[in-house]
């Protein structure tokens, strides 16, 4: 009998439901949210001949993006992997007649005396300063300097952990991210393996509305007819962690507004700007999905994501002065060199 769920692959998703009935699970636990019980839920399955605790995210099916978000994911995954961000490691997956994704626990590369806190427990010290918990990208700053003074961290760690999350805020503005709020990024806290006292950005997890997945499939036929359409939506693509409202300058889109709050909040910002710009490559972030997969990625969402992607990248060019078709030319000249 088939043991490990890669085993269980079929046209590119794991067959979870035919996983567990041969090999059924003592350890399934619903995950809760806010009070909600949500159609979540970590279990103990056997991957590559190890045990490992998955986290399992099935979609519903009502929802009209559903097809194309599960692929977002991966996507995401491997484009921040071209820049050094770490993620959680993505699968695709049916359970009980949805599509799914699957992802490995964060945590099991870490020391047992480490643990994850939510945003939202992060920022709870921060509740009386707002209303109705409506929180903004400087609310994360000073909760995160609020936790490294009661915890007498140095300086070195608080800086470290801002520098990352305005890292990630800035790779969401290229990836198209539309739902991520301070309270959906995660910290690890604790002792390192040095017994060192920490606060970390944790791989990132919800990453499912990215790179135009929230779209249904007839908008995505519109706007691969219609450019100016396309540019019009596209540039409404921006994540909740951005530029406080106060701060706004109206005659600039969110995402763009953003951006540049966050060039101006730290100088090193425009080099990880120009970095992403040149070093994620759309074509190879999907390539790897496929080969991960073994399948292929539906080719309307492929071609919609390559278009949307280029669109935001020519914009960002223009942001941050780089010459848009030179990093395109470049990387279709780094392309042709891999292959021969």
């Amino acid at each position: 009998m088939k043991s490990n769920i890669e085993d269980y692959r079929k046209d590119g998703f794991i067959d979870l439901d035919e996983y567990f009935l041969d090999n059924p699970s003592n350890f399934t636990y619903p995950y809760y949210i806010d009070g909600y019980d949500e159609l979540n839920f970590w279990t103990r399955v056997k991957k590559k001949g190890d045990e490992k605790f998955i986290y399992v995210k099935p979609r519903d099916n009502e929802y009209v993006s559903s097809n194309y978000n599960v692929y977002s994911e991966l996507i995401y995954e491997e484009l921040l992997k071209q820049v050094g961000i770490n993620t959680a490691k993505f699968d695709l997956a049916t359970y009980d007649g949805n599509l799914a994704t699957i992802s490995d626990n964060v945590l099991e590369n870490y020391s047992y005396n480490e643990f994850i806190i939510n945003g939202s427990e992060l920022l709870e010290s921060r509740r009386y300063l707002t209303y109705d918990n409506d929180y903004d990208i400087e609310d994360l700053f000073d909760a995160v300097h609020e936790y490294c003074l009661a915890e007498y961290l140095d300086e070195d760690i608080e800086n470290k952990c801002i520098e990352d999350i305005q890292k990630v805020c800035i790779a969401d503005i290229f990836t198209l991210a539309t739902d991520r709020k301070p309270t959906d990024l995660d910290f690890i806290v604790g002792k390192k393996e040095n017994n060192e006292d920490t606060i970390e950005l944790a791989p990132l997890c919800h990453n499912t509305y990215c790179l135009g997945s929230n779209f249904s499939e007839d908008e995505i036929y519109d706007m691969l007819e219609n450019e100016d359409m396309l540019a019009d939506r596209i540039d409404l693509c921006y994540s909740d962690t951005g530029i406080p409202e106060y701060k706004r300058e109206e005659e600039y889109s969110y995402w763009e507004d953003t951006l540049y709050y966050l060039l101006n909040e730290n100088e090193d910002n425009i080099f990880f700007a120009k970095e992403c710009a040149e070093n994620m490559d759309i074509n190879k972030a999907i390539q790897e999905v496929e080969k991960k997969i073994d399948n292929k990625i539906p080719a309307e969402y492929k071609e919609f994501v390559r278009v949307a992607w280029d669109n935001r990248l020519q914009n960002i060019c223009e942001c941050i002065g780089l010459d848009y078709y030179k990093i395109i030319d470049n990387k279709c000249y780094e392309r042709e060199m891999e292959e021969i």
